[in-house]
């Protein structure tokens, strides 16, 4: 008598009871995955923006590069606070002209919707990168002081706010460029 099994009603408890620890577990590990995803998103988009703004200010950094300079020289174009222009001797052919034998060689950034597009060549443009919330420019003269002439920028400050997909997080990148060529182009 003392092989008695168990009972109907001690088995439903049982399961009862590993069926609310299963839910639990589940909805743990659905928390963890939720935050690892949100985490990833962030790294990310963080990446993909200090990449975007490495790549502008890296480009903008060599505005007006004329080597052979057999040219006139190139600088800042046009210069905005959400976009910025200049034209720099991309091929080395000597020259930041148009013509039949090279391309133009204007390079322009700017936010179009949520992105950073690059254009050059007089093409439409390529996304730089996404989840771009605000582009800003602020240009420099020699002193130090604001100035919206082209001609007269010696350094220009990027900042490139941004968001992950689902807005959740959010930064701001910056970066101050000292351009080397532009004191010289004109």
């Amino acid at each position: 008598m003392g092989n008695r099994g168990v009972t109907l009603i001690e088995m439903l408890v049982a399961m009862v009871i590993l069926g609310i620890m299963g839910i639990a577990l589940v909805g743990f590990l659905r928390a963890q995955h939720q935050t690892v995803l949100r985490q990833n998103d962030g790294v990310l988009a963080t990446q993909n923006a200090r990449a975007a703004i490495d790549m502008l200010a890296r480009e903008l950094r060599n505005a007006g590069f004329n080597p052979r300079a057999s040219a006139s020289g190139g600088a800042l174009r046009t210069i905005d606070a959400d976009s910025i222009s200049w034209t720099a001797d991309l091929d080395l052919d000597g020259d930041t002209l148009s013509s039949s034998t090279s391309w133009d060689e204007r390079v322009t950034y700017y936010q179009q919707a949520q992105r950073v597009t690059r254009a050059s060549g007089g093409g439409s443009g390529t996304a730089v990168t996404d989840n771009v919330d605000s582009l800003r420019f602020t240009y420099f003269d020699g002193d130090g002081a604001t100035t919206a002439d082209p001609a007269l920028v010696e350094q220009v400050r990027i900042r490139l706010y941004y968001s992950t997909p689902d807005g959740v997080q959010s930064g701001m990148i910056e970066s101050q460029v000292a351009l080397r060529n532009n004191i010289y182009a004109n």
